[in-house]
């Protein structure tokens, strides 16, 4: 019995194919933050960034019902960069301080990116802030020096 390869796809495989995606899809569903995931460490890896951790300090007291925390803090071997998030006429206001002034922070919020200069108290704000996920690049302030990207938080 000789098998012919070449014979083009008729409706009956691409029925075949299209079952087998919905069966696929339903038993093993892509997550939903996969590809933001896999594009972040793409993003990573290309620009060489290091990244900083998100700065934990253990509670006093544990809550009954989710909290918001007022203010996170990240650090890396170079910098550390402090966010308050504030609400400002029922909209999302963010103050950061980075250490050092003069030093580029951008604020990623999905692809939209804005990017704000420190003053010489290391002092950034964006306002008004879309609720979601944001992240934030900060460009080294030396020449060969490494940008630094924090995890993402949501707001």
């Amino acid at each position: 019995m000789t098998e012919n390869y070449d014979v083009p796809f008729d409706d009956i495989d691409v029925a075949i194919l299209d079952a087998l995606r919905r069966t696929v899809a339903l038993a093993d569903p892509v997550p939903p933050s996969l590809v933001g995931d896999i594009d972040f460490t793409l993003s990573l890896a290309a620009m060489n960034a290091e990244l900083a951790a998100l700065t934990t300090e253990a509670a006093a007291v544990r809550a009954a019902s989710p909290e918001n925390a007022e203010s996170v803090t990240f650090t890396s071997s170079t910098m550390t960069l402090m966010v308050v998030i504030g609400r400002d006429d029922s909209a999302i206001r963010l103050d950061a301080w980075v250490s050092g002034g003069g030093i580029t922070v951008e604020m990623i919020h999905g692809s939209e990116r804005s990017a704000a200069v420190s003053d010489v108290n290391g002092r950034v704000s964006w306002f008004p802030v879309a609720p979601g996920l944001v992240r934030f690049l900060i460009q080294p302030l030396t020449a060969g020096g490494r940008p630094v990207i924090t995890p993402a938080i949501e707001l």
